[in-house]
C-alpha cells in the first residue's frame, strides 16, 4: 500500500504540481507591435515664421522656402549638417530651381578620413550638366520649378505630354480656395510600355485666370528638412512651401 502512495506523490509532483506553480507565476507581458513596427510620434507644427518669401517677377510666381535644409554629408563618421536653401534662376528658359547650396561627399565613397571630405557647391551650371547627363529634371537636393504661360486645358495637357510622355492624359483636377486647380495625369493606356511617367512624384498647379501653370518634380523622398533621424523634432517643409506658392 505504502508502495503505491508513494508513486501517487511522484506523478502529482510531476504533472499537478507545476500546473499550479505556472498560476501562481505572474508571466512577463509579451512585447506588442506597434502599429505594424511604425514609429508613432506627434508632428510639430512647421514654424514658417523666419522663412523667405522669393518672388520672381519676370515669371509670374512667389513661394516661401526655408532658411536651412537638413543636409547630405557623405562621409565618415556620418554627422548631421544644416545647410541654406538657395534660388538659382533660369528665367530664359522659365525655370528656377530650389536647392541646397552645398554638399559633401568623399572620392572614396564613405571614407572615414574627413581630410577626404569635399565641399562641393551647387550651381545652375551644374543643375543643367546633370540634366544632360542623366536626362532628368529633379535636381541634386532640390526642386526645378517650371513657370509656363497656356492658353486652356488643351494647352495645359500638351505641357504635360512633353514634361512626361506624349500618351499623358489629364486623370483629376482640384479646385483650390485660391481659384488654383492641381492636377494629376495617368497613362492613357495601361499596359506596359505607355509612354507616360505617371508614377511620378509631381505637383501641376494651373491658373486659368492667370493663364499660368506651374510643374515640379519633387521625387520620392522628402528633399527640404530637419534631421530625420531625430524623430520627436522632425520637421518635413514640402507641403508648407507647396501651399505658399502663388501666381502673381
Amino acid at each position: 500500500m505504502k508502495h503505491w502512495i508513494k508513486i501517487l506523490i511522484i506523478v502529482a509532483c510531476i504533472f499537478i504540481v507545476p500546473s499550479l506553480l505556472s498560476l501562481l507565476i505572474k508571466k512577463e507581458p509579451e512585447p506588442e507591435a506597434v502599429k505594424e513596427n511604425k514609429v508613432v510620434y506627434t508632428k510639430n507644427p512647421v514654424d514658417t515664421s523666419n522663412w523667405i518669401n522669393y518672388t520672381n517677377s519676370q515669371l509670374g510666381f512667389s513661394i516661401k522656402i526655408p532658411p536651412e535644409s537638413h543636409g547630405m554629408y557623405r562621409c565618415l563618421p556620418r554627422k548631421a549638417i544644416s545647410v541654406p536653401v538657395k534660388i538659382f534662376e533660369d528665367n530664359a528658359n522659365n525655370a528656377v530651381y530650389i536647392a541646397e547650396e552645398y554638399y559633401y561627399a568623399a572620392d572614396n565613397y564613405g571614407a572615414d578620413n574627413e581630410e577626404d571630405c569635399t565641399k562641393t557647391m551647387q550651381s545652375l551650371e551644374s543643375f543643367k550638366e546633370t540634366e544632360k547627363e542623366i536626362k532628368t529634371q529633379k535636381p541634386l537636393l532640390g526642386w526645378k520649378l517650371i513657370v509656363n504661360k497656356v492658353k486652356d486645358k488643351e494647352d495645359v495637357l500638351r505641357y504635360i505630354r512633353e514634361y512626361f510622355g506624349s500618351q499623358c492624359v489629364i486623370q483629376a483636377e482640384f479646385l483650390k480656395e485660391n481659384g488654383n486647380y492641381e492636377l494629376y495625369f495617368i497613362g492613357e493606356e495601361k499596359k506596359e510600355g505607355v509612354d507616360c511617367s505617371y508614377g511620378s512624384n509631381y505637383k501641376i498647379i494651373y491658373s486659368p485666370d492667370k493663364q499660368k501653370m506651374m510643374t515640379v518634380l519633387l521625387g520620392q523622398e522628402g528633399t527640404f528638412q530637419t534631421n530625420p533621424e531625430e524623430l520627436s523634432t522632425y520637421q518635413y517643409y514640402e507641403d508648407e512651401m507647396l501651399k505658399s506658392f502663388k501666381f502673381d
